[in-house]
């Protein structure tokens, strides 16, 4: 796992880490509009390859100077010693800089290991929420990592990265409107993705959308479905995930005209539930839905997927209470 680097001396240097898709369009735009001037480098999770085989596109489209693949996968869930060993074995192994070289340092995913290296060192830094409101729901975060890796989950909860509370969090930044908890003391710090895409210049933007998505989406559907993984994140059985949006087609669905847009790591086969709807085949984040379609679509219906709070500008919003929804027909809730 070499670095890729276009080698830009003598100017401030940035550090940021991103492990999910809306991690990442956080990330690239927070750079560009903060840091376009700096030199900026990055550090992704090894398997997000599996999404975005492109991701030296980054450098190449000058979002960021250089790219590091940190190996989550190479690390087990053993012990917290054992972990932490790891991570820095492989900070030093992966990245040419000394941690403290870098002027600022922002994290998004900080529940994954990398945070407990800055810990450690004694590193101040920026905190981004995992997903646009998700600052307000921490322990839901915690509950779903529990399910399928309670030590990582036990570490994260034990240091404060999944609600921002370490004395090494200086900041947090945060949708500040997708919240239900009090965010206006100073060390919150709201950044919106649909602000901040609106703000960009066309030239900016599309460059940015390209490195997701090429070419724009023709379609007829009134309706867009974001979908959730609710099997992989353990909330539900893949049968149980089929089966909700088994009856979300048989009742508020069943008379629309839909296109399917699949959460980047959802694994359900939706053209068996919705066999006469489209469904986007490119992997993206939701939040780029409005600048995609040659004509897009009025309406997205969702179980509250967190997608939908960047989205409120473009789209009229129609949330289904799962829980209600699950008992009784009707239950559409906008």
């Amino acid at each position: 796992m070499k670095f890729i680097s276009d080698n830009i001396p003598d100017k401030p240097i940035v550090l940021y880490h991103a492990i999910s898709s809306y991690q990442l369009i956080e990330v690239i735009l927070h750079r560009m509009i903060y840091h376009e001037k700096d030199k900026a480098v990055l550090i992704l999770p090894d398997f997000i390859i599996q999404k975005y085989p492109n991701y030296k596109n980054l450098i190449s489209k000058k979002l960021f100077n250089e790219v590091y693949l940190f190996p989550y996968l190479y690390i087990p869930h053993h012990n917290e010693k054992q972990i932490k060993e790891d991570v820095s074995r492989y900070y030093n192994q992966i990245i040419p800089y000394n941690i403290k070289q870098f002027s600022k340092v922002y994290v998004s995913g900080a529940h994954f290991y990398f945070s407990l290296y800055l810990i450690e060192n004694q590193i101040p830094f920026i905190f981004f929420e995992d997903a646009a409101g998700m600052l307000s729901r921490a322990q839901e975060l915690y509950k779903n990592l529990t399910v399928n890796f309670p030590l990582h989950a036990h570490i994260a909860n034990k240091y404060g990265l999944f609600d921002g509370n370490n004395k090494y969090i200086t900041k947090i930044i945060c949708l500040k409107d997708a919240q239900t908890i009090d965010v206006e003391g100073q060390k919150f710090i709201n950044f919106s993705v649909e602000d901040a895409l609106q703000k960009l210049s066309p030239h900016k933007r599309n460059k940015f959308i390209h490195f997701f998505i090429k070419h724009r989406i023709k379609t007829k559907a009134d309706i867009i479905l974001l979908t959730q993984h609710f099997a992989n994140l353990g909330m539900m059985s893949i049968k149980e995930q089929k089966y909700l949006y088994e009856q979300l087609r048989d009742d508020i669905l069943s008379d629309k005209n839909i296109i399917i847009k699949k959460h980047p790591d959802d694994t359900l086969d939706y053209k068996e539930i919705f066999p006469h709807a489209d469904i986007i085949k490119e992997i993206f984040p939701s939040e780029l839905l409005a600048y995609v379609f040659w004509k897009k679509p009025q309406f997205i219906y969702t179980f509250n997927s967190t997608g939908c709070e960047n989205l409120k500008n473009h789209f009229i919003i129609k949330k289904i209470r799962r829980e209600k929804y699950a008992g009784q027909k009707n239950s559409d809730n906008s």
